[in-house]
């Protein structure tokens, strides 16, 4: 009870969504990278991979929850001033992390990238962090049949840790078929120890070069089960062929829907002194980006609150959970704030 009116205080006279997150900054004195609704993390050691991959392990702190193997987490670090979020699978087993306490993030770092580029340099060993609780619903179904696994690129992540925990618990055959380039495939010598441990896994480490068809080593007679994690027509190529022959799909996807209106709907908003034009078929930081309107990105998913800003008037849609905002003041977050009416906005 005591929380929900600090809350609502919060809301009405700091403007800030949570009193916890109004008071991180005396928090972060005590306990570095203290944030409200995020739990804190050390990293324990970083190591530079072939084909740039950056491993991580990590030391959650007591308060957080083991994950379900194949789930993934938000990852925020404070680089330059400026809090930065990313979403990434967990590529250690839930078992592992019962044993060591540790968990692994197997990242692809693009040196272009605003958040990948910075982490070499930026993660270093004892250096605090913050991590979400897990989520997820891309995990091992059923030990009582057959199951494919189709992993693209850096999509092999949730797979690893899947096999590490379920491989143990079921006697139908399993398979792995493993796209990445030449020199990219990652954790060949513990994808090889399972191999070595369990009869029934088998895995094949392929280029597209090699198999442009990338179903051809889906065996559909055997009726398996397809798990399925990689760039998007990769995926929906493999969604495209399990549906044909009436196999059982699970994929791995991060990101919001995004629920079209009717037409090319388009809105005026307020802003500061300002006037402007948005679609309804788009969140708003994107389109104010574009606009160069001066707007703060963090991880664009709504984990952050970097992008929040003071909606005065109007409706808005939060695509996390699909509520219509009513029409009076209220803290909004862009990136996952779709307008339906005309807005106006204090940045």
């Amino acid at each position: 009870m005591i929380i929900k009116v600090l809350n609502q205080f919060s809301k009405w006279f700091l403007h800030h969504q949570s009193f916890a997150g109004y008071i991180e900054p005396i928090m972060q004195v005590f306990k570095p990278a203290w944030r409200a609704g995020q739990f804190r993390a050390q990293v324990v050691n970083t190591v530079v991979l072939d084909g740039g991959f950056l491993s991580v392990q990590l030391k959650p702190s007591k308060q957080w929850q083991a994950h379900t193997s194949g789930q993934h987490i938000s990852l925020t670090l404070e680089i330059n001033g400026r809090l930065l979020t990313r979403v990434f699978t967990v590529a250690s087993s839930a078992q592992q992390f019962k044993n060591t306490g540790l968990v692994r993030l197997l990242i692809k770092i693009n040196a272009q990238g605003r958040f990948t580029g910075l982490l070499s340099s930026a993660l270093k060993a004892d250096l605090w962090c913050n991590i979400s609780a897990p989520s997820g619903d891309f995990v091992f179904k059923n030990t009582h049949t057959p199951a494919t696994f189709v992993a693209g690129g850096s999509g092999i992540t949730p797979m690893l840790a899947m096999l590490d925990d379920y491989l143990n618990q079921t006697t139908q055959k399993v398979s792995l078929v493993y796209y990445a380039k030449a020199t990219e495939h990652q954790c060949v010598d513990e994808l090889s120890e399972l191999a070595a441990r369990f009869e029934h896994f088998s895995f094949l480490l392929l280029t597209r070069e090699q198999s442009s068809d990338i179903t051809s080593n889906i065996k559909p007679w055997k009726n398996p089960d397809i798990y399925c994690c990689g760039p998007a027509a990769f995926m929906q190529t493999v969604s495209d062929f399990a549906k044909t022959h009436k196999l059982n799909y699970y994929q791995e996807a991060f990101g919001l829907a995004l629920p079209s209106l009717n037409g090319d709907s388009q809105f005026n908003v307020k802003i500061n002194a300002s006037a402007h034009v948005v679609s309804g078929n788009d969140v708003l930081l994107p389109q104010f980006e574009e606009k160069k309107l001066p707007v703060k990105r963090g991880c664009g998913i709504g984990i952050c609150h970097q992008c929040q800003c003071i909606k005065k008037s109007g409706v808005v849609r939060n695509l996390k959970t699909g509520e219509l905002s009513d029409n009076g003041e209220q803290l909004i977050q862009l990136c996952v704030s779709q307008p339906v009416s005309d807005l106006e906005l204090q940045l």
